[in-house]
């Protein structure tokens, strides 16, 4: 190999690692940029003024979630529950959330793709949650599963009183189980005014306790704090 190729060579391949790195750093901090100029409706992060996390936990209640609400105890934060209606099986469910200083949202009464239902389905099953939530809280918020949802189901929502709120402090915790990874993950995507999504669940709740106490205390290290998402969200 000639050494004019060569050194090329090693002058791209420096290039795109540097590139890469700086990509990694920089993701964060832009990914909410994007995704609210190209979702203006959909709230993806808090208000960036303070060193301020909002936890957020989709798919509860379930049997492990009362682990999550001792880890929450032992390091004193609060979050918001995003609740599927139909996985409510007693009142005590709920009230546990709300006596323990948490918030309740949001998270459709069947858990389907709601891109994928008609208007007339989708207001029925979202109706069922609403006056469920409404029995326990005044709920404030909506997160669509799996995140997508029509511009007609969207405003349905905020004529019902609700904002759609997603966020970008996502480890993926639907497809990575390693609690040690996704704890990084956590910490690498972190930013001022970020929303965290984790999982409940019989399953996954169980690895979202383990990943909460091992990143919160991390988190509180590196100077965040927490927040239910009310009132720290900016206005729409």
């Amino acid at each position: 190999m000639k050494p004019n190729v060569k050194r090329w060579l090693i002058r791209s391949a420096f290039f795109c690692i540097a590139s890469g790195v700086v990509c990694l750093c920089c993701l964060p901090r832009f990914l909410p940029h994007l995704l609210s100029w190209s979702h203006p409706d959909i709230c993806f992060r808090g208000n960036a003024d303070h060193k301020r996390l909002f936890l957020t936990i989709d798919d509860s209640p379930s049997a492990s979630t009362p682990e999550i609400l001792a880890v929450l105890k032992k390091h004193n934060v609060p979050a918001t529950f995003f609740i599927i209606g139909s996985h409510v099986h007693s009142d005590a469910q709920l009230k546990s959330l709300v006596d323990a200083g948490h918030q309740l949202a949001h998270h459709t009464h069947t858990h389907e793709q709601c891109s994928t239902m008609p208007i007339e389905r989708f207001s029925a099953d979202f109706d069922l949650t609403d006056q469920l939530l409404r029995r326990f809280s005044t709920p404030r918020y909506f997160r669509a599963p799996y995140g997508a949802s029509t511009a007609e189901q969207a405003a349905y929502v905020r004529l019902k009183g609700y904002r759609p709120v997603l966020g970008t402090v996502f480890p993926f915790d639907d497809r990575i189980h390693r609690p040690s990874t996704l704890a990084l993950l956590v910490r690498w995507l972190a930013i001022p005014g970020g929303i965290v999504i984790l999982h409940d669940g019989d399953v996954w709740g169980r690895t979202t306790a383990q990943v909460l106490d091992d990143v919160l205390p991390a988190l509180k290290r590196a100077g965040y704090t927490f927040d239910a998402l009310e009132p720290g969200l900016p206005n729409p």
